[in-house]
């Protein structure tokens, strides 16, 4: 496990936290990664299985412990609040001038939520109340590396993830083991989505997706629309049609529908629509 990827525990979505034995955490808006420590050395892996220990290069943290492996989030804070877009664009840069100047204006930084390993010792068949017990014994804060907030009021603190505009939080059972490249029920995710009325404006031809706008403005590209959505929507289509282009098929932007979304982009679209209903 040590100094190698791993496929980490995934979870299920809820629509509300779940009540019970649980501990809940906030979602960090990042990247998923796994940060492998080792007498000083850091490397840092994807839940992809991909190493990334290059790309976040101060992610460097000094621990009172010989080696551990930790189950995390990469995150870049804008403000109160991490900033996917920012976390992905230090993903994906390769180039070694580049990440250091990344490393100076969006600094990452890792938010351990569970660890896996600490000191020659399998810890994934320990219960979470007791996993966690060691991550705090062993993790200080500081500008590389911090803990997840977490807390025992599940209601309340998915309440202030939703006025606070943070993307939601994970429920744990604490009595769960670590079930490594399983999707357990044991723990559970509930998105604080955001909700707007937007009007359909276009159909893109080959693969799905609706153009979205309001008030003349686009807001992004909705690929998540149930099969008898797309019907109904279609029975009306071809009376409206304002433009139609190699790829684009543009409609008067008279049928509205609600949709949610996990936030607004830097340039002010919506991140992953996804349809809920048609509006009158």
């Amino acid at each position: 496990m040590l100094n190698k990827p791993v496929k980490p525990m995934l979870l299920y979505k809820s629509d509300l936290p779940p009540n019970g034995n649980f501990v809940y955490q906030l979602k960090m808006d990042g990247i998923r990664c796994i940060l492998s420590y080792d007498e000083g050395n850091s490397k840092l892996f994807t839940r992809h299985q991909n190493e990334c220990t290059a790309q976040f290069t101060e992610i460097r943290p000094s621990l009172p412990i010989k080696n551990a492996v930790f189950d995390g989030e990469m995150v870049v804070m804008n403000g109160i609040k991490p900033c996917f877009e920012s976390v992905m664009q230090r993903l994906q840069t390769k180039n070694e001038q580049q990440i250091k100047h990344l490393s100076r204006t969006l600094p990452s930084h890792f938010v351990a939520f569970d660890i896996l390993y600490l000191n020659g010792r399998d810890l994934t068949k320990l219960p979470l109340n007791e996993r966690l017990e060691i991550l705090n014994s062993v993790i200080s804060p500081s500008n590389e590396i911090s803990i997840c907030p977490s807390s025992n009021d599940g209601i309340g603190l998915f309440n202030r993830t939703q006025e606070l505009g943070l993307e939601g939080i994970v429920s744990k059972d604490l009595d769960s083991p670590y079930l490594l490249d399983t999707r357990s029920h044991h723990w559970l995710k509930t998105k604080a989505y955001l909700y707007e009325i937007v009007s359909i404006s276009g159909i893109r031809k080959g693969e799905f997706g609706w153009s979205l706008s309001k008030y003349g403005q686009h807001l992004g590209i909705m690929e998540f629309v149930p099969i008898e959505a797309r019907k109904k929507f279609y029975q009306v289509s071809d009376h409206i049609i304002s433009k139609d282009t190699d790829k684009w098929r543009y409609v008067q932007p008279l049928i509205k529908c609600e949709v949610k979304f996990q936030c607004y982009t830097k340039t002010g679209l919506l991140r992953s629509p996804s349809f809920v209903r048609f509006v009158a």
